[in-house]
């Protein structure tokens, strides 16, 4: 079997003869600029009647399937979490029995959502999901891993969905982990969002380089273009990688790491970097439990956050100041 592939024997027969390249990294971490700019060179994202809504805090789009969107919300759902409040999954929980048919509906889904090869397949739930996903899209796949400072993705989280800092420190953690162990075996090309800001146009060149390496082909012409799309306004937090001292010490590590195997993997190992600090865990659970108690999901959490922003905004526009 293929390494980029995790289908168990006997199970529902995966998507097949299609090419895939997975963008993978944690929300408010640059993917969406970085799907953009693949589209930009000749991948093939979600139709537009598919792709959420533009808001203030993804002005180009997030190049996004919202049925794929809610596929992987209803699974992490089912597994009693949640985007915001992700449970961790068990090893080989995505070859289990029970997901079979859940298989046999995603295969369907993948089908629809994406009409045309190489296809682009960007939700950072699938930081989380993957290892489901790997069972469904058969090889030959490949994947970029999108990373960034955990205090500009936690800073950025606050901003948009009102969450605390320590909560989104603790989802960063969990899902870069994820993300690290689920694309074991597949080719990767890993890169920080701010060397792919600083340096687009260079960086734009080992993507191409990387992405004919993997035989997916895209549009050369369209380089200096795509490149230029990538500048500084995308960047709504900003944080230099040494000024770190906010964050824990094992988050540290992972940049590290991280920083440490920027560039091409053919394929990916994923790196040892030890066991999750249990205060990760235990900030997703109370977030699980407030959940729990106000019966609401994220989706209308953040939503809710949304409003109070856009209220508080409003009342200092007024005449009165609020």
């Amino acid at each position: 079997m293929d390494a980029s592939s995790t289908a168990p024997a006997g199970a529902v027969d995966p998507v097949t003869g299609r090419r895939c390249l997975y963008v993978v990294g944690m929300h408010r971490s640059g993917t969406s600029a970085v799907t953009g700019l693949l589209v930009q060179l000749g991948l093939h994202g979600p139709g537009a009647e598919d792709v959420p809504a533009v808001t203030r805090w993804n002005a180009r789009g997030n190049f996004e399937s919202a049925r794929l969107i809610r596929f992987n919300d209803q699974m992490l759902i089912d597994h009693g979490g949640s985007w915001g409040a992700p449970r961790p999954f068990d090893t080989g929980w995505e070859t289990a029995p029970e997901v079979a048919d859940r298989r046999v509906r995603a295969a369907r889904i993948i089908g629809k959502v994406f009409g045309s090869d190489p296809f682009v397949f960007k939700d950072p739930r699938n930081c989380l999901t993957l290892p489901f996903w790997r069972t469904v899209i058969a090889p030959p796949a490949a994947a970029l891993l999108v990373y960034r400072n955990p205090l500009e993705v936690a800073g950025s989280m606050r901003a948009r969905n009102g969450i605390t800092m320590t909560h989104g420190l603790a989802l960063w953690e969990r899902y870069v982990r994820s993300s690290m162990a689920g694309l074991d075996g597949v080719p990767t090309l890993v890169v920080g969002f701010d060397r792919v800001l600083d340096d687009a146009l260079t960086w734009c060149g080992e993507l191409t380089e990387f992405l004919g390496g993997v035989g997916i082909g895209c549009d050369a012409s369209a380089l200096d273009r795509a490149a230029r799309s990538l500048d500084g306004q995308l960047r709504h937090v900003h944080h230099t990688t040494p000024q770190v001292g906010g964050i824990h010490e094992t988050q540290r590590q992972l940049l590290e790491a991280l920083g440490e195997r920027d560039g091409a993997h053919l394929p990916w190992a994923a790196p040892d970097v030890g066991d999750e600090p249990s205060w990760v865990e235990d900030v997703l659970t109370m977030r699980r439990e407030f959940l729990d108690e106000h019966g609401r999901n994220e989706s209308a959490m953040s939503t809710a956050a949304r409003v109070r922003q856009r209220i508080g905004r409003r009342a200092r526009d007024s005449p009165t100041g609020g």
